[in-house]
């Protein structure tokens, strides 16, 4: 072909792209961001339950109310830092509490003396990351509340209801402990009896919260968490109890990033947890798993 023939196309082609079409490279230029878009809304929406009512701050949690989140070791709030912080800045009174000091905690580099003193420093830390008003660290065995008299870590929880006098408890479930840890459970057991049976009458507490995960994230968690692998139940029906209100933290992305790096005695297991998190900017991370799930319990 001649080169006054190819330049004759080449015109013709152009003035059609001119007339009717786009030219490749904006067609390019747009259709690669919206198949990111899409795909990043397609991977959300596969690790989400979609059908779980979604929320910023739990019903019942706003100005002048006390919440207390009780956990077995420090770092175990990651499960919810978003939603504490952001019942914080909806004005209620948040109160850490943690039955241990987490000194059993493995190939940290410490002996377990110096971890429970490094690991209260960072629950301490912690409170003030998420805008808590008191952080307590008990002083029950780590790895071994399983195994102690529950009627101690039991009093020493209803004598923190009766100083705080919280109408919400935020814990783990009472079956899996979140992922399966021993310690984790009897925590969950433990709040759970003292919200249905309380030891004093009182208008407090009438909610409890406990963490959960939908079966999408569970099943992730299963394939990438040493830590679901080693612990969680198998059986059939055994699993965390499903959810029933999904609180949106995108906008604690920042605030949770933070957190992680608090507990830095914990960077291990961490990563462990939290798989990728140190990949991936923490805007993109926490829009990726952008809610933190519960599941309501009222007293009457």
């Amino acid at each position: 072909m001649g080169d006054r023939a190819v330049q004759a196309r080449d015109g013709q082609a152009n003035r059609g792209a001119r007339k009717g079409g786009l030219p490749w490279g904006l067609l390019t230029a747009v259709a690669l961001p919206t198949a990111l878009v899409g795909g990043f809304l397609l991977a959300r929406g596969q690790l989400n339950d979609e059908s779980v009512p979604k929320t910023y701050v739990l019903p019942g949690i706003g100005e002048g109310v006390t919440v207390l989140a009780i956990w077995a070791h420090p770092d175990d709030e990651i499960t919810c830092a978003g939603a504490l912080s952001q019942m914080a800045k909806a004005g209620a009174r948040v109160v850490l509490v943690y039955l241990t000091r987490g000194e059993a905690a493995q190939n940290t580099g410490y002996t377990p003396d110096e971890l429970a003193k490094v690991r209260t420093l960072e629950a301490k830390a912690a409170g003030r990351l998420l805008g808590a008003d008191a952080v307590e660290v008990l002083d029950f065995p780590d790895g071994g509340l399983s195994r102690i008299d529950p009627a101690k870590p039991k009093a020493a929880i209803a004598e923190l209801i009766g100083r705080y006098r919280p109408q919400v408890l935020v814990s783990f479930d009472e079956k899996v402990g979140f992922y399966g840890h021993p310690d984790h459970v009897r925590t969950g057991v433990w709040v759970r009896e003292l919200f249905e049976n309380p030891t004093r009458e009182g208008a407090w507490p009438r909610l409890l919260y406990q963490v959960t995960l939908p079966r999408a994230l569970v099943r992730l968690a299963l394939r990438l968490v040493d830590a679901f692998r080693n612990n969680y139940p198998k059986g059939k029906g055994e699993g965390l109890p499903p959810p029933q209100i999904a609180v949106n933290i995108a906008g604690e992305a920042l605030t949770k990033r933070a957190l992680l790096d608090v507990h830095a005695s914990q960077a291990k297991i961490i990563a462990d947890v939290q798989p990728y998190y140190d990949r991936l900017p923490a805007w993109l991370y926490y829009r990726l798993f952008d809610r933190e799930y519960f599941v309501q319990l009222r007293r009457r």
